[in-house]
Parts: C-alpha cells; sequence; structure tokens
C-alpha cells in the first residue's frame, strides 16, 4: 500500500470522532492503558488511540456514542458498557435506526445502526456519576494547589526560580512579564498547565493564536504587540485547566442577552391609579382572567418581557475558507463573491438531510484536504484553495460522494451553518431520503426526568 493511501486511511479514521472549528492542540501524556471493545476482543490504547476505538465500533459495529466529547472519563465508561454488552445485545440499550447503506457506502437495504446516548438512564446516571467523581478529583487537587508550600520552578521568561506556592508563580508571570495565566483561585492542575505553555514557548508557538515563529525573539515582540501573552478561551483543549468546566452541569456560553426592561415608574403609577379607579373595580377580576387566559394562549409570561432578547449569536464559518461572521447572509454573500458558490441556490433541490450531508460532506473534504468535486488531493490547504480557485471546482461534487450515511453525522460539533438548514417539503425526494427511525420498548423503566434532560440537551 502506497504511503499516500494510508495518509488517506489515517485521516479518514480520524475523522469519525468529533471536531471542532476552534483549533486544537495534542498534547502526550504518560497515563496511556490497553482498553478493550464493547463488543469484541479488539484492544487500544488510551487516550491515544481514543479515535481508532470509535472508527473501529462505527465501521465494524455500527455504533455510534452520543456527545462523547461530554463524557468525564470515556475510558471508565468504555469499561462499564464493554461489561454489560457481554450478557446483552446492542438493541437492548441503544436507539436502533435504519439506514440503506452499508458504512463504507455500498447500498444495501434497511442496514441498523446504533445510538448509545443518556436517553437511557442506566447511561444517564453513568455519565452523571463520572462527571462527580472527576469533580471531587479536581477539588481535592485545588485545594492541595493552593496550599502546598514545596513548589518550586524557574520563571518561563528569566532566571528567576520561585520557591513556595504556585499562586507566587502566577503572580511573578503577571506582575514581570505580563503573561495571564488565569487567577489561582480558578486554576487547577497548574503544573500540568505550566509545562503546556513552557513546551508551545521553546517550539516558538504563539499561546493565542498558535503562529508558529522563526526565531524567540520574534515570538516574543507578536505577543506584546496583539495581546497574545494570554490563554484564548476559544481552544477547548484548556477547558481541563480552570475549576468552573468541572461543574456537573455543562456550562452554556450565553451572550448578547439583554435583561428584559423595566416598567418605569410613572407607568407603574398610571396602571395603579386605573386599577384602583371605581369604574374599574367592578371589572378588575374578569380583566385579569382576560390577560391570564391570553398569556396562556400566546405563550406569554405576563410578568417578563423578551421582546428585546437577541439569544447566543454564534459564528458561522465559510464552507472553503476561515471567514466568519454571525450574519448567514453575510457568510452566504461571501461564498457567492470569493469563491462563485450560490449556497441558495446549489441546496434548493434537495430535502433537509440531504443538506446536512452536502454540508458535512463539504467540511470533511476541506478538512482533509481533498477537492470537492475531483477529489484530488493536496499536500496544504493553500494549494487546494489554489486549485479550487483555478478550476473553478466549488460546489458540492457529484451525488454519489456525498449521499452516505457518515455524513448524517457533523465533521465539527460546532458547525453553526447546520443550525440554519430549512427542510424543503416539496422536494421529490422527501419521502425517499432512506432514513427510518424505530421506536422501541425499553426493558429498563424510564426515569422520566432522565428522559427530559436528555432530550433537551440530546445532539448527534
Amino acid at each position: 500500500m502506497s504511503l499516500e493511501k494510508l495518509l488517506d486511511n489515517e485521516i479518514e479514521t480520524n475523522i469519525l470522532s468529533s471536531l471542532t472549528l476552534s483549533s486544537k492542540i495534542e498534547v502526550p501524556r504518560d497515563d496511556s492503558d490497553q482498553v478493550q471493545c464493547v463488543k469484541c476482543k479488539e484492544q487500544f490504547e488510551f487516550p491515544e488511540g481514543q479515535d481508532d476505538y470509535l472508527a473501529h465500533i462505527y465501521l465494524e459495529h455500527r455504533l455510534v456514542i452520543a456527545d462523547v466529547d461530554d463524557i468525564a472519563d470515556l475510558k471508565g465508561y468504555l469499561e462499564h458498557w464493554q461489561k454489560a454488552f457481554q450478557d446483552h445485545e446492542l438493541e437492548e440499550y441503544c436507539t436502533t435506526m435504519l439506514l440503506d447503506q452499508l458504512p463504507d457506502g455500498t447500498p444495501s437495504k434497511n442496514e441498523r445502526y446504533y445510538l448509545l446516548s443518556d436517553i437511557l438512564p442506566q447511561d444517564f446516571e453513568l455519565r452523571k456519576t463520572l462527571h462527580a467523581t472527576r469533580l471531587e478529583n479536581a477539588l481535592v487537587q485545588h485545594q492541595f494547589e493552593l496550599t502546598d508550600r514545596n513548589f518550586c520552578r524557574e520563571c518561563l521568561y528569566c532566571r528567576t526560580v520561585i520557591k513556595g506556592l504556585r499562586s507566587e508563580f502566577l503572580e511573578h508571570l503577571f506582575n514581570k512579564h505580563f503573561l495571564q495565566l488565569g487567577k489561582p483561585e480558578n486554576l487547577v492542575y497548574i503544573d500540568e498547565l505550566i509545562d503546556v505553555v513552557q513546551s508551545k514557548l521553546e517550539n516558538l508557538i504563539c499561546l493565542f493564536c498558535e503562529k508558529i515563529f522563526k526565531d524567540r525573539a520574534t515570538l516574543k515582540e507578536h505577543m506584546r504587540k496583539k495581546g497574545h501573552k494570554r490563554i484564548n478561551p476559544d481552544i477547548r483543549f484548556f477547558d481541563r485547566f480552570f475549576l468552573v468546566n468541572y461543574k456537573l452541569e455543562k456550562p452554556k456560553h450565553v451572550k448578547n442577552i439583554k435583561k428584559p426592561r423595566k416598567r418605569s415608574q410613572n407607568s407603574n403609577r398610571q396602571r395603579v391609579e386605573a386599577v384602583n379607579s371605581p369604574n374599574n373595580q367592578n371589572s378588575k377580576k374578569h380583566n385579569d382572567d382576560a390577560e391570564e387566559n391570553n398569556a396562556i394562549i400566546n405563550g406569554e409570561d405576563s410578568e417578563s418581557d423578551w421582546s428585546d432578547w437577541d439569544g447566543d449569536k454564534q459564528n458561522l464559518t465559510c464552507l472553503f475558507c476561515s471567514t466568519s461572521d454571525v450574519d448567514f447572509t453575510k457568510v452566504k454573500s461571501h461564498m457567492i463573491l470569493c469563491h462563485g458558490f450560490d449556497f441558495e441556490k446549489e441546496l434548493k433541490p434537495l430535502n433537509f438531510y440531504q443538506k446536512i450531508k452536502i454540508v458535512n460532506y463539504i467540511r470533511r473534504q476541506m478538512h482533509v484536504l481533498r477537492c470537492v468535486t475531483c477529489n484530488n488531493r493536496f499536500e496544504s490547504a493553500e494549494k487546494l484553495s489554489h486549485h479550487l480557485e483555478t478550476d473553478k471546482h466549488f460546489g458540492i461534487g457529484e451525488k454519489k460522494q456525498w449521499d452516505q450515511p457518515e455524513f448524517f453525522f457533523p465533521t465539527y460539533e460546532d458547525d453553526g451553518i447546520l443550525c440554519h438548514l430549512e427542510d424543503n417539503v416539496d422536494c421529490a425526494d422527501y419521502e425517499d431520503s432512506g432514513v427510518v427511525i424505530l421506536s422501541e420498548d425499553c426493558n429498563v423503566a424510564i426515569n422520566k426526568d432522565a428522559e427530559q434532560l436528555s432530550l433537551e440537551n440530546f445532539v448527534l
């Protein structure tokens, strides 16, 4: 097998794991261990072989684990289900889906796929227990780091050796070198965090934007001028060093939410006077009942005004480059002007499921440096962009390329464009999408609270 094919196989396997549009950092760890497949005796090295493990259970057993990145201890989670599946079949715990294709894309009728998620009470309780255990361990480590006075380390910038508390080391970095890693009361696993920062600086990588520079002087000047002497909050790898991310409930990133408008004192006074007037006393009860009924019918809360709520505005990234904007209309206009790709025109005749496949297919092709039209592979993103521009290959390719079952799953878990896709009920293929969801009775009594919570947070 040629080197190119080996690289292609490796990339295709890794794409089955969850990705984000934000950058990720791979840091070697020493706590490697063997984990056995949940359905066979295949062994995988963790955490290095995590992506291979997830690819294996999908390709060999057609099993997909929902929200895998939110599982506190994936190794413990898999070991639990490996024991459970020794005496039970996948159908007893998993949601079953029927597709008309094999995992490799070969057409076939009524092929079963399985989804393991926290909609099952046993899975929900397992994930909750793993989160609680991780939180307890983090709190113990946090308390140790706040009180341990045996810390001793040389500064990352100068030759000064700081002894005593870790907080004194962080204060030295900030006061003398303006490097902001965070407040000691908010951090955990500080030693590992410092190791990561030191490794990046030694490899001439900017801490914030992750650009690589030719020498240390240029790197220091860049970080100083750009204000990059701090951790990038968009890089999820650093989440594990902040104590707030160990809460049992996953924090929701809410931005640009305005508080409900408060009624002015004059308007409140006028309302009280009107209600207390003799002419309105007789009809007070009738009006209150009418307002309550109207609020119920319209789904409104009479004590709150949500008319100025903007919601959470997420950056939407272009399908062919790194350009992003919170306005989807501007992103579509950018794709027309810069890439000659009319998003609405290309996807108009397709149904909702086909649109999902198209977006995930283009994302995957761009990630593995392959042309979306001719499927040729390139050595760099720049060469791929040049090819797309020169040969006018900005498009969606042939149907046989993107109409594969693996493209039901997002290439990037935070791909906001997927949230802006609309169904086309007039599409001729709407009834022939090939997706059938089986509703099966569960042998375990369903905990209604757990089920409702899972449905609210469930993302495939």
